[in-house]
This record gives C-alpha cells, structure tokens and sequence, in this order.
C-alpha cells in the first residue's frame, strides 16, 4: 500500500523518526514523489492497521510539538 504526504504538511526526517517510533523502519519505504513523499507500507493482513497507526502518530507528533 502507497501513502503520499505532503511535504507541505511534514518532512523527510520527521516521517523517518514516526516510523522509527512505530517499529517500522526498515520495513516501509521512501520515495521522493515531485516535492512530496511516497510511503510505501509492505502487503499484508494488518497493512491497513499499519497505516491508520503511521497517520495517527504522525498526527500525535503534531499535537505534542504544537501543544507547548
């Protein structure tokens, strides 16, 4: 599964840090899309729980930098 995110709204070494925090690196991927980001997340029985986790720490990440 593809995800694209903006570069707009993160960039490159914070959705790094997330997937190290989600015990993902080295599993997803990333590729440059233009000036945004392609995730790429393996295929699987729980790829869509995978993404839904990513989102929600990258969102979470968001809230804590914000919240001080």
């Amino acid at each position: 599964m593809n995800v694209l995110i903006s570069s707009k709204e993160y960039d490159y070494h914070t959705l790094v840090k997330v997937a190290e925090m989600a015990g993902l690196a080295g599993i997803v991927g990333f590729h440059p899309a233009g000036e945004d980001y392609l995730i790429t997340f393996p295929d699987g029985e729980n790829t869509e729980e995978l993404v839904r986790d990513y989102k929600a720490r990258l969102k979470g990440l968001e809230n804590n930098i914000w919240l001080y």
